[in-house]
C-alpha cells in the first residue's frame, strides 16, 4: 500500500473518534467531484447514525471562509477545497478540528487539530485522484460496508475530466474494483452523451466533443447527420444513440473529425463509456449524469444535484428541466465570445465576460473554447462575481510544461487577489477594474516563462 493510503486509513481511524464526540458540518466545492464528494461522507455518516449538516460553496475565499459559523463543538470538514485557502481557515483549525480532502495544489500546513488527506503532499501525481476517489478509500477504511459508495467515486472522477486517470492508478483501480462488483459496465461507443435521447439533439449540445458550428442548432444537427447518410427516425420515432448500429457510429466519429478539421483526437471521440449498472435506465450514462449533476449546481440548485448523486430520482424531472435552461445559456455564452470579446495577446487568449456572462459559467465556457479553438495558447475566462463584488478567472491549458496555478499566484501577487486550483485548470479572483491590468501582466508572465523553458 501506498504512503498515501497509508495516510488515509489513519485519519480514517482518527474520524472515527472525533464523530462520536463532535457534530460533523461539511462544506463542498460545487461541481461534481464536490458533490458526489459529499454524497459519499452523507452515506458515511447515515449510516453511522451521525447528525450532520452540508453547505456547497462555489467558490472558498477570504469572504466564504469568514462567512463560516462554528464552535469547537463541531467538527469541519471541507471536501474539494481548502488545500490552496488553508489561511483563511487557519482560525477555525486554532478553534476546532478540521478534515480537509482535497487534490487541489496544496499548501504545506500541520496543526494539531488539522487532518489533511491530499495526495500532492505525498508526491503523487494529481491525475491519479479526484477528491471523490479519496473520499470513496476514505470511507472504504472507515468502514468496509461503504463499498458500495462506489459508483459515486467514479462518478466524480469523470466530473472532475481526470480522463488521463482513468487508465492508470487508483482511479482505473477502482473502477477494475466496481466491475468486478457488478457495479458498472465499460464499453467502446461514442463519447456523446444523452444515450436516451433522441439522436439529432445529442449531437445538437455536445461539447464534449463540441462542435461550434453546431452546437445549439437542432436544425444543424439533423443536417450532419442527413449528410453522414445517418436515419432519424425509426418509422415516427426518433433515434437514439443507443439505436446506432456500429457502422453508425463510425460514421459519426468520422464525421465529427471531419467537422472539426482534424483539430480532435479520435480519442475524444471514441472511447471508454461507463454505464452504471444499478441506476435505471434513463440515469445510467455516467458522463450525462456527471454533466447532470454540474449544470444543476452551476444553475443555483446543488440541493437538485446532491439529491441525484443520492440517488433520489424523484428529482429527475426538474433536473432535465434545469439543464435544458443550461445548454441555453451555454449556446448563448458561445454565441457571445464569437461576436466579441475574445482578445488574443502573443502568449494567451482572453474571454471578456463582463457582467453579460455568469460566473458559473465562466470556467465550462473556458474549457469549451480550449477546446475548439486552434491554438496551444492557454485561455483565461473573466466574468463578474456578484457575491464577492470581483472578477472570476478561470484558466486552462493544454501544455503539459505550463502551471497555470503557478502563473496566476504570480499574476495576484502583482495586481492583487488570491489564486487556486490544478496546474492544467486554475482560477482566480482580482479586484474589480483591474481586467485590462490582469491581461497585461499575465500575458507579460507568461512571455517571461515561455522564453525561460
Amino acid at each position: 500500500m501506498s504512503l498515501f493510503l497509508d495516510e488515509v486509513e489513519r485519519i480514517a481511524n482518527i474520524f472515527k473518534g472525533i464523530i462520536k464526540e463532535k457534530k460533523v458540518k461539511i462544506y463542498s466545492q460545487y461541481d461534481t467531484d464536490g458533490i458526489t464528494s459529499a454524497a459519499i461522507l452523507s452515506r458515511l455518516l447515515i449510516r453511522e447514525k451521525k447528525n450532520f449538516e452540508i453547505k456547497i460553496l462555489k467558490q472558498l475565499n477570504r469572504f466564504t471562509a469568514s462567512q463560516i459559523n462554528f464552535t469547537e463543538r463541531d467538527f469541519l470538514v471541507f471536501l474539494d477545497m481548502g488545500s490552496g485557502q488553508l489561511e483563511y481557515l487557519k482560525p477555525i483549525i486554532e478553534k476546532t478540528n478540521v478534515l480537509i480532502i482535497d487534490h487541489h495544489l496544496p499548501i504545506n500546513y500541520e496543526h494539531p487539530n488539522l487532518l489533511y488527506l491530499n495526495p500532492l503532499l505525498l508526491n503523487e501525481k494529481p491525475e491519479k485522484y479526484s477528491t471523490s476517489i479519496i473520499s470513496y478509500l476514505f470511507s472504504k477504511f472507515f468502514n468496509p460496508k461503504n463499498v458500495e459508495l462506489i459508483d459515486l467515486a467514479i462518478l466524480g472522477a469523470i466530473g472532475d475530466r481526470r480522463e488521463e486517470g482513468l487508465e492508470i492508478s487508483e482511479i482505473r483501480s477502482v473502477i477494475e474494483e466496481a466491475k468486478m462488483l457488478g457495479k458498472i459496465e465499460v464499453r467502446k461507443d461514442l463519447k456523446i452523451f444523452g444515450f436516451n435521447k433522441p439522436l439529432y439533439r445529442a449531437i445538437a449540445y455536445s461539447f464534449e466533443p463540441f462542435l461550434p458550428r453546431i452546437y445549439g442548432n437542432e436544425v444543424a444537427a439533423i443536417q450532419f447527420l442527413k449528410d453522414l447518410g445517418i436515419e432519424l427516425k425509426d418509422g415516427e420515432r426518433w433515434r437514439e444513440l443507443k439505436d446506432l448500429s456500429e457502422e453508425e457510429k463510425k460514421k459519426i466519429a468520422d464525421g465529427i473529425i471531419k467537422e472539426r478539421e482534424g483539430k480532435i483526437e479520435v480519442s475524444e471521440v471514441f472511447g471508454e463509456v461507463y454505464r452504471f449498472s444499478e441506476n435505471p435506465d434513463f440515469i445510467n450514462d455516467a458522463r450525462e449524469l456527471s454533466v447532470l449533476i454540474n449544470a444543476c449546481s452551476r444553475s443555483g440548485f446543488p440541493d437538485v444535484a446532491l439529491r441525484l448523486a443520492l440517488k433520489d430520482y424523484s428529482v429527475y424531472g426538474f433536473a432535465l428541466e434545469i439543464f435544458e435552461n443550461y445548454r441555453k445559456e451555454l449556446a448563448k455564452a458561445i454565441n457571445f465570445f464569437e461576436k466579441d470579446k475574445i482578445v488574443e495577446k502573443e502568449n494567451a487568449i482572453f474571454l471578456l465576460g463582463g457582467n453579460q456572462i455568469s460566473d458559473s459559467l465562466i470556467g465550462v465556457i473556458t474549457s469549451i473554447f480550449l477546446n475548439s479553438l486552434n491554438s496551444s495558447k492557454p485561455i483565461f475566462g473573466l466574468a463578474y462575481d456578484k457575491v464577492s463584488n470581483m472578477i472570476k478567472i478561470s484558466a486552462r491549458a493544454k501544455r503539459e510544461d505550463l502551471n497555470l496555478k503557478e502563473v496566476l499566484g504570480k499574476v495576484v501577487t502583482k495586481i492583487g487577489g488570491e489564486a487556486g486550483g490544478h496546474k492544467e485548470a486554475a482560477g482566480a479572483f482580482i479586484p474589480l477594474g483591474k481586467e485590462k491590468e490582469f491581461i497585461e501582466v499575465a500575458n507579460k508572465i507568461l512571455g517571461e516563462m515561455n522564453a525561460e523553458s
